[in-house]
């Protein structure tokens, strides 16, 4: 359904939603969230991402046919809701997917990413991106992560989160044990004096891979929970790897070792 009236009124109820969705308190409110850019709408529609509405910018075109409630903003409204320096145009909001622990192991995929209070949105958006090229079944944010629909991760993720069940809000030590139980070996990558090179492990079969916070890294008390803890090789003049790029090297890791030949 399009609305062929252009809205101008800051007092219009679309442009009062759509301003409560850029702060977390709001999104979590009203179960509803922000995705903005062409390209990234038009592919979270076409892996059915569950719809609320579309906002256009006066005069930007509609490259896809929607069937949820379409509205045109005057082009100083848009502005003030798009989170871009160059908005493209078209912003959708979406209704949440719920996604438990449960889901995500009744998957039986053979590869989950757990983020471990990840706080840098453009690392979760690049896990959950690679967790979906890199052929895993979920990604697991726990409590203490960076809200799962911060513009910055749902632009990362490139469209990735609607690919990928992604659980959020969790107890580490509750969703080690459910995994375990449920036949997956813990892997965490970090740097202790029982770390083994990442290509010395066998990673076949189903593996729970832990990628710590940013700042301090995985947890004494998840380290004591895990099967494997490994180290990614470096130069020795290297301190670290960002947690994304650590995680996308564990995964792909994880993939080669377990293509079917």
């Amino acid at each position: 359904m399009v609305i062929n009236m252009v809205i101008t009124s800051r007092d219009n109820k679309i442009f009062k939603l759509a301003s409560r969705l850029k702060s977390a308190r709001g999104r979590n409110e009203e179960k509803l969230f922000l995705i903005e850019g062409e390209r990234s709408v038009r592919d979270a529609y076409d892996k059915g991402a569950d719809f609320y509405s579309v906002i256009l910018s006066e005069n930007a075109p509609l490259q896809f046919k929607a069937d949820c409630p379409i509205y045109t903003f005057a082009p100083k409204l848009f502005g003030e809701i798009a989170e871009t320096v160059t908005p493209q145009g078209i912003i959708g909001i979406c209704r949440m997917r719920k996604c438990t622990v449960e889901d995500v192991i009744a998957g039986n995929s053979n590869l989950v990413i757990l983020c471990e209070a990840l706080q840098d949105p453009g690392n979760i958006g690049t896990i959950i991106r690679t967790a979906h090229a890199a052929f895993s079944g979920g990604v697991i944010l726990t409590k203490g992560c960076c809200d799962l629909y911060n513009p910055k991760i749902v632009r990362a993720t490139m469209s990735g989160m609607f690919s990928v069940p992604v659980v959020q809000g969790v107890s580490v030590k509750e969703t080690v044990e459910a995994f375990s139980k449920n036949g997956y070996s813990v892997v965490a990558g970090a740097l202790t004096d029982n770390s083994i090179d990442l290509y010395d492990i066998n990673l076949k079969g189903k593996h729970l891979i832990i990628i710590g916070n940013e700042g301090n890294g995985v947890t004494k008390e998840t380290l004591s929970m895990c099967d494997k803890v490994v180290k990614i090789p470096m130069h020795p003049d290297a301190e670290s790897l960002n947690a994304a790029v650590a995680g996308s090297v564990m995964m792909y890791e994880h993939y080669r070792q377990n293509i079917k030949k």
